[in-house]
């Protein structure tokens, strides 16, 4: 029973230190500040429990012999101290203070009551150590100077005949000039290692502590580069099975058609829609490809906007067409598509980039579209001022789920409450064209509410041109018409499939053709054989490439145009044609109508 009471009261004490005079509230991590405050903890134990064995002494001592003025000292110290130690609340900096006060203050009251007590000096030297342990080096030195000032003041007055005192002192003055100066040599002697340790300790905290902030900083870089990681691995995964889906729908589509094609059960009704149907998904599929282009020039840095006329209302027409075209094909008899316009003048012409505008209408318009079964969607414009335009594409579908706004335009982002029906998408669309919008001066936001419907937002600085537009309009000559009977062509092409393309586009309207499978071929044949109207030059091809061979063919004569084609699509490629000497440029896959309308401005058909 006596061993429980004894541990009862063994933790009760632990507690009690721990709670009231520490250790300490820092890190191990905070260097100097750390260890000076758990020196500061074993001293202040030393103090309550020392100090009270000393003030209970100390105390009856002066009650017995009727010193009431110094029994009253010793406790004001006591409990003072106590105070300074247990209250955990008041500044560490002051409770240092006044404890190293008190210290001192001893120290000056030993001294006063017996001038050659060697109790004094212990507490000044104390007091010195303690200063440069607790404090600083400069607090240990101006400690030496205060005692040093201290011994000289309680010299003259203890030695001074003009001051009358109670007492006289004990020693001469001479013994109290060389102790003094002995004490001081002692001080000395103490500080200067004192100091040159606290030196070398202070530079290897600081020096601990910095690469304890560098490794904690590394650390967090590598936690979130990992965390970033994984979360790009999970992203590309998501990207590469929704990739793998996207591409292979439309594929699937086209193969499957293609091989439907050659089936003699096939009614000609059949094939036309057949033939409908592969046009659309390989629209679909370039689309796809197109997107996966942006996302690289986007992270690149080479995605850029061209700005130039163009007529807003066709923008949005060609867009509306298109989608209502989409609607009636899927058989969306519930859904509505409007087009509000916002200026009543249908001939108003902006400055701003017509292709990329109409790319960020098509991912917001087919994003509403994509998401919602029935009701409406409806997309336009209104002036908000003289500075901006706002569009807007607003839907009565799924809407988004609560708190995820801003990330639906993050990469890949896809948000389906819906488990019963998958919903088709990169994830990539929105975040082109919250890029595009920025890039074009403006920016994008949604509002949305689940169930209820969803309204994206988009501003584009408003630049109206004045400039009059002819009311006659141009007849738009169909590509049936062209004839270029006794024309010859020069199709530099190194792709077999790619030239019986052209073979057969251009053969419909009568044209010869010679076929260069380099473009060494094609600048030999351009010498060797007379009276070729146009050069078609395809740009990545062996031997020499289409730049080079453009730019030989144009030394030889500059009168006959030359159109790149090539299959690269970034934007620079048209200006490095030009720079060869390229009349026009043709992106593949080319299209029959572009190819014939291209060709025709600078070789006119036959009879126009």
């Amino acid at each position: 029973m006596g061993r429980v009471t004894k541990a009862r009261l063994y933790r009760k004490l632990d507690v009690f230190i721990r709670r009231r005079l520490g250790p300490t509230s820092l890190r191990s991590g905070d260097g100097l500040h750390y260890w000076r405050e758990r020196i500061f903890h074993f001293f202040s134990v030393g103090v309550i429990f020392i100090g009270l064995v000393v003030y209970l002494y100390l105390g009856l001592s002066y009650l017995e012999k009727g010193e009431f003025a110094y029994a009253i000292f010793a406790s004001f110290v006591f409990f003072s101290a106590v105070f300074a130690t247990t209250v955990r609340s008041l500044p560490h900096k002051f409770r240092v203070s006044w404890l190293l006060f008190l210290i001192y203050l001893i120290g000056v009251y030993s001294l006063l009551e017996t001038n050659s007590s060697s109790l004094a000096y212990a507490f000044f030297i104390s007091y010195s150590l303690l200063s440069g342990i607790l404090v600083s080096q400069r607090r240990a030195w101006m400690s030496l100077v205060t005692i040093t000032t201290t011994l000289a003041i309680i010299g003259v007055i203890l030695y001074n005949p003009l001051i009358p005192l109670p007492f006289e002192a004990s020693i001469p003055i001479n013994e109290y000039i060389q102790s003094s100066v002995v004490f001081l040599v002692i001080a000395l002697v103490t500080l200067f290692p004192l100091v040159s340790l606290l030196n070398g300790l202070i530079f290897n905290l600081e020096k601990e502590t910095r690469f304890r902030r560098l490794l904690r900083r590394e650390h967090e870089d590598l936690t979130l580069a990992k965390r970033k990681a994984e979360e790009s691995d999970h992203l590309k995964t998501a990207f590469l099975s929704n990739m793998s889906h996207e591409i292979r729908t439309p594929m699937n589509a086209i193969l499957g058609f293609s091989n439907l094609l050659s089936h003699p059960d096939i009614s000609m009704g059949e094939k036309e829609e057949f033939i409908n149907l592969i046009r659309i998904n390989g629209k679909n599929l370039l689309t796809l490809v197109e997107d996966i282009i942006d996302i690289s020039k986007i992270d690149s840095g080479q995605l850029q906007i061209k700005n130039a006329p163009c007529k807003l209302h066709d923008v949005l027409m060609q867009v509306y067409e298109s989608f209502q075209d989409d609607i009636k094909r899927r058989g969306l008899f519930n859904l509505k598509l409007y087009l509000k316009e916002g200026i009543s003048d249908q001939n108003i012409r902006i400055l701003s980039d017509e292709h990329r505008l109409q790319q960020i209408l098509i991912n917001l318009v087919g994003n509403a579209v994509k998401f919602t079964e029935r009701g409406f969607v409806e997309f336009g414009y209104t002036q908000e001022d003289d500075q901006f335009l706002r569009f807007y594409v607003k839907d009565t579908g799924i809407g988004l789920p609560k708190g995820k706004e801003s990330e639906i335009f993050e990469r890949f982002s896809k948000f389906n409450s819906d488990k019963e029906r998958l919903y088709g998408g990169t994830g990539i669309g929105l975040s082109i064209a919250k890029h595009l919008v920025t890039l074009m001066g403006g920016e994008i936001w949604v509002e949305s509410e689940p169930l209820v419907g969803t309204t994206f937002y988009f501003t584009l600085p408003y630049h109206r041109l004045t400039t009059p537009v002819s009311a006659r309009t141009e007849k738009k000559e169909q590509v049936q018409d062209f004839n270029w009977e006794g024309k010859t062509f020069l199709v530099a092409e190194d792709e077999e499939d790619n030239f019986r393309y052209i073979e057969v586009a251009l053969a419909l309207s009568n044209a010869s053709l010679i076929w260069a499978r380099d473009g060494q071929e094609a600048v030999d044949v351009f010498k060797r054989v007379g009276g070729i109207d146009l050069v078609l030059m395809d740009i990545k091809m062996p031997t020499m490439d289409g730049y080079t061979a453009t730019r030989e063919i144009k030394s030889l004569s500059k009168k006959v145009p030359v159109i790149a084609q090539t299959a690269y699509a970034m934007s620079e490629e048209k200006e490095k044609s030009r720079e060869a000497g390229c009349d026009d440029y043709i992106a593949k896959p080319i299209g029959y109508d572009d190819l014939l309308t291209t060709i025709n401005r600078f070789v006119p058909s036959n009879g126009h």
